[in-house]
């Protein structure tokens, strides 16, 4: 199936003496394990924590831009932007093959954004993707398998030891359903080896982390059902959450050239893939955790990591503002109205007029910037 002319909101891929460069001089922002902590005794304490379903993005320090790299003051006035909103949240994009260039990983570039965010009330989300050009020179968006995935899975784990549950959730990996996100080509039971590796990974270091399994393209039902039995084959269980926490998923709605309005019925629009059948509308979500719940014996929450309109014609999921924006408003209050949906994720929460996807500076950014259900 064709995919989203679109690419993650992402770190680029500059050394790390980039961002060293991006942060010296700069004062320090309090340490990401001590996020309510204060550069003075006189400060006022912390807001407490917002519950709203909206989260949005941010770019990290040393992070691509349409104008050029995201700095430090940027990135922190970003927060500050997303606190003034309704939001509930931000989520950041933690590429592995950019802040583990070595065995040894860096939270230099997302540091200060998680500490600001935290000692706002924000909660935090992290999707970590990619592969280290170390560990495989074929290109970031090659799937870790086999003894990868352990080695993997230990980058995974050091990210977690440095912040723990100041992260409100872990997404593992990015679309793997996907060949242009596992481009040896989508394999259930290779994201299930992930999965899991990272699961051990982590109950090491830090046994109450958030683990956003999945990720998924759309309301992948055929990718789904197999991923289950590959979990299940490697001894997954109710017990044990199946190696993940919250379902993730990408519930856009519509497909090339078009969008739909999410509140289009569940299973209107579908295709297939070898995996079987995708669920193209935002109600699919519904469909998708009941399948979920069948197969597992659980009932997930879910975390919708994406979810936008392209409003440049032909696009996919094509919008024209100000549709777009009645469309977001939806979508946004059918999310809300599930209480088993955590978080809200439009794509993409930047300003670029060349971008259809872009929401900054449109009718959307304002529908969501008011919206909200805190």
């Amino acid at each position: 199936m064709p995919v989203p002319a679109r690419s993650l909101t992402r770190p680029a891929l500059v050394s790390l003496l980039l961002v060293t460069a991006l942060l010296t001089g700069c004062t320090a922002e309090p340490g990401a394990s001590a996020p309510s902590s204060s550069s003075s005794s006189s400060s006022a304490p912390p807001p407490p924590e917002r519950t709203g379903t909206l989260v949005l993005p941010v770019v990290p320090v040393g992070g691509d831009l349409p104008t050029g790299r995201q700095t430090r003051r940027g990135a922190l006035a970003d927060v500050d932007h997303i606190a003034a909103t309704a939001a509930g949240g931000i989520r950041l994009t933690a590429d592995v093959r950019w802040l583990c260039d070595t065995k040894t990983c860096t939270t230099a570039p997302l540091d200060p954004v998680v500490a600001r965010a935290r000692r706002l009330g924000l909660r935090v989300y992290l999707q970590v993707n990619s592969t280290p050009s170390w560990l495989d020179d074929r290109g970031r968006w090659y799937g870790p398998v086999g003894d990868d995935a352990l080695v993997w899975a230990g980058l995974f784990a050091q990210l977690v030891a440095h912040f723990g549950t100041t992260i409100a959730g872990y997404e593992v990996w990015n679309e793997p359903d996907l060949p242009d996100f596992w481009q040896q080509g989508p394999d259930p039971s290779e994201y299930a080896d992930l999965l899991r590796a990272v699961w051990t990974a982590v109950q090491r270091v830090q046994p109450d982390a958030v683990l956003i399994g999945a990720v998924l393209s759309n309301n992948d039902l055929g990718y789904m059902r197999r991923l289950d039995q590959a979990l299940a084959a490697r001894g997954g269980t109710p017990e044990n959450g199946f190696f993940y926490d919250l379902l993730g998923v990408h519930p856009y709605a519509g497909g090339s050239g078009y969008g739909l309005d999410p509140a289009s019925p569940a299973g209107s629009v579908t295709t297939r893939t070898r995996f079987g059948v995708k669920d193209m509308t935002f109600l699919g979500i519904d469909t998708l955790r009941r399948q979920v719940s069948q197969d597992e014996g659980i009932d997930r929450d879910v975390f919708v990591g994406e979810f936008g309109y392209d409003t440049v014609e032909g696009g996919w999921y094509h919008v024209a503002e100000p549709e777009r924006a009645t469309f977001l408003r939806t979508a946004l209050e059918l999310a809300g109205s599930r209480p088993w949906i955590t978080a809200f994720v439009p794509y993409r929460y930047i300003r670029d007029p060349s971008d259809g996807f872009a929401i900054r500076g449109t009718a959307s950014e304002a529908v969501l910037d008011g919206a909200g259900d805190d």
